[in-house]
């Protein structure tokens, strides 16, 4: 088992398809970059943690297992929301301080649910109360409505053992439309 003691996050330039043998390919970001190759890489902080059983059954089968792999750690601790907003009006339908969620996708990687670089939208995704995945991308699905710096802050509710709420803000970018 595991909990979420912090996020790391970064901004990248990100290309992403399904279709491809890597579906995600991530390169350092410049000053400036397409809406649609934006992202921000998000990844939980693990602290693991082992519940011991005392319990002793011998049936004398087998005495010891040899050689067996791990189990991928899981959580009981879920994703209530994600809130994006920026100090700048993104479009005509998001003046400055307003929820952007709507306006992305995430990408997700969850080792201990099979899901290997899925791509959903954001508020879909979210709805669905998921378990902390080990990574999460947040991607931007439309055009600001002008080339311009944007700062976003990204507030993340989860259902935690430890933490309910995180907050990062990112780097400034210059973010261009069509």
């Amino acid at each position: 088992m595991f909990k979420v003691k912090g996020l790391e996050w970064f901004n990248y330039e990100a290309l992403y398809s399904d279709t491809a043998v890597h579906k995600l390919v991530l390169s350092d970001m410049g000053d400036s970059v397409d809406y649609q190759l934006y992202s921000i890489y998000i990844r939980p902080i693990q602290e693991t943690y082992f519940t011991e059983n005392t319990k002793s059954w011998n049936f004398d089968f087998i005495q010891s297992a040899y050689a067996c792999e791990p189990v991928t750690p899981q959580t009981d601790e879920t994703i209530d929301s994600i809130s994006i907003t920026s100090t700048k009006d993104y479009n005509l339908s998001h003046p400055a301080g307003t929820n952007l969620s709507d306006l992305f996708d995430i990408v997700v990687l969850d080792e201990a649910n099979f899901i290997h670089y899925e791509r959903f939208q954001l508020q879909d995704y979210v709805q669905w109360k998921p378990e902390v995945p080990n990574i999460l991308i947040l991607f931007l699905r439309e055009p600001p409505l002008n080339t311009t710096e944007f700062t976003f802050e990204v507030k993340y509710y989860q259902d935690g053992i430890d933490n309910d709420f995180f907050k990062l803000v990112t780097n400034t970018v210059v973010i261009k439309g069509k």
